[in-house]
């Protein structure tokens, strides 16, 4: 049923703090910076990341307006990830073409009440903004890993001003624990360079 798939899917999106992964080393780590429109007005800040373990791709940004530049009132929303970029200079994220009605009509976020209605209602909300949300695409899917399979969801496109950035499309390292590696595995990756690591690599 389709809902339980639902059920499934939201029980694997997870907020990055406190989880088992840490936004590899390569990345920069967005959270606590300013979100702005195309003005440079302060829509509030990237206080979370919402992600997928599983898939280990990044979802959506929780933004908080608690301090922003157009009077909105302090709460926290969902941005989904594709919809921003990253300013070519400084650190900072530019929602393009985002305006303070679409922000206004996002249904607030509160940690583990995520839900079907909600999803489809911030993929409508940032489908009006034409190219910059990449239209209405399959907004009839349920939000599996279909649903995210949209532009508005494409990791790839935060790095659009920042064309130096390598392998954009993982946010997240892979896992990887003394468990689910043999010692000699273990002590092979870690004289490689580029193996990646979370919390639970211990040294």
């Amino acid at each position: 049923m389709a809902i339980e798939d639902n059920d499934l899917e939201y029980s694997r999106l997870e907020e990055l703090s406190g989880s088992d992964f840490e936004v590899a080393d390569d990345q920069p780590n967005i959270k606590g910076w300013d979100v702005k429109n195309d003005l440079g007005e302060v829509i509030g800040d990237v206080e979370e990341l919402l992600f997928n373990p599983q898939t280990q791709k990044v979802r959506y940004m929780v933004v908080d307006t608690d301090a922003n530049d157009l009077r909105l009132p302090a709460r926290k929303v969902l941005i989904p990830i594709g919809v921003a970029e990253l300013h070519e200079d400084n650190d900072y994220v530019v929602v393009p073409q985002v305006t303070v009605a679409h922000i206004e009509t996002l249904p607030d976020y509160e940690r583990g009440a995520l839900n079907e209605e909600h999803e489809r209602h911030i993929r409508s909300t940032f489908s009006s903004m034409g190219a910059a949300g990449m239209g209405m695409g399959a907004i009839g899917s349920t939000p599996t890993e279909d649903f995210y399979e949209h532009e508005q969801f494409n990791a790839n496109r935060l790095y659009n001003r920042r064309r130096q950035e390598t392998a954009p499309e993982r946010l997240l390292p892979e896992t990887g624990t003394r468990d689910s590696l043999t010692d000699q595995s273990l002590n092979e990756n870690r004289m490689n360079p580029d193996y990646p690591r979370t919390e639970n690599d211990l040294p």
